[in-house]
């Protein structure tokens, strides 16, 4: 199970969509204090290219901390790039 010390704000992944590799860089981390989960809740927010929107779903993150099956729902985008965040709760 993942837990909030496998990720790092500024770690960089890469997840496979539509036979495309897209980079995502993980822009903040942040703790959910009254989670109920084992080891506790917390949310992640990813920075991805603008030009390749990925669709609320659940893909397969490759990084430095190792391969983490994440479900992502698009939040915003702007002229620099679109943000995806994912809850463990």
């Amino acid at each position: 199970m993942a837990s909030l010390a496998d990720f790092e704000q500024g770690q960089e992944f890469t997840v496979e969509a539509g036979g495309q590799w897209v980079s995502l860089e993980l822009s903040a981390v942040k703790p959910i204090p009254a989670s109920p989960r084992p080891g506790g809740g917390f949310s992640l927010i990813f920075r991805g290219p603008r030009e390749t929107p990925l669709p609320q779903a659940t893909y397969r993150f490759t990084g430095t901390s190792g391969v983490h099956d994440i479900f992502i729902v698009p939040v915003a985008a702007d002229a620099t790039g679109r943000l995806y965040e994912a809850v463990f709760n």
